[in-house]
């Protein structure tokens, strides 16, 4: 079983690929999204009709398109871009040849 920041970088990749993180349709949804992270670590995506979960168990989400076709939905996309945009905002990657340098 994948680990939670695999499932989160996994989901982030398949949005990518599909193109949609550019699109604003997807960045309204991150502006609609309130998110928080429950005592476990679990991840909450609060929607306006939709909740989605990612945590060390997988991921769900309460809209049709994921309970009915099993999809990783764009509610569970803008929740995972979410994630790992604040990670990267609070721990940036640095090069590794400038590391090494100093």
């Amino acid at each position: 079983m994948p680990t939670m920041t695999e499932t989160i970088e996994e989901i982030v990749e398949l949005w990518r690929l599909k193109g949609l993180f550019d699109d604003d349709r997807v960045e309204t949804k991150m502006k609609e999204m309130k998110t928080n992270m429950l005592p476990d670590g679990s991840m909450v995506g609060h929607f306006p009709r939709w909740t989605c979960v990612i945590d060390e168990n997988g991921f769900t989400c309460s809209c049709p398109d994921h309970q009915y076709r099993g999809s990783k939905c764009k509610h569970l996309g803008a929740l995972a871009k979410s994630i790992k945009d604040s990670w990267d905002k609070e721990f940036p990657k640095e090069d590794d040849d400038v590391r090494n340098a100093t």
